[in-house]
């Protein structure tokens, strides 16, 4: 019997991916998704306040998924790459902080 089929370890690693990247991934869609809707004509704190009453949704689905998967492999590497996703965006959607700067400069 290898190490990673051992059972315990596998409820020990379910319940760190369901509670660690389910709360990673509800805080970045949580943080991303308004800026970006932003760039098609939302109001950010009106599509802030929404999303961050539709993360408790997300994290309550998002380890439901987790606990009731068969295939945790594919799962975390799901996560993964959802989470690499909405952080990229985040990144490279948010304005330099220097332009924030110089704006607030001019005023």
């Amino acid at each position: 019997m290898s190490l990673i089929s051992h059972p315990r370890i596998q409820l020990s690693y379910r319940l760190l991916l369901a509670i660690g990247g389910g709360f990673c991934l509800s805080i970045l869609a949580t943080a991303t998704l308004p800026v970006l809707l932003v760039l098609f004509g939302a109001d950010k704190a009106g599509a802030f306040v929404w999303l961050m009453l539709l993360s408790f949704v997300w994290y309550s689905l998002i380890i439901l998924w987790v606990i009731s998967t068969r295939r945790l492999a594919r799962t975390s590497v799901i996560l993964l790459l959802l989470s690499a996703g909405l952080y990229l965006s985040l990144v490279y959607t948010a304005p330099p902080a220097d332009l924030r700067t110089k704006a607030e400069q001019t005023r």
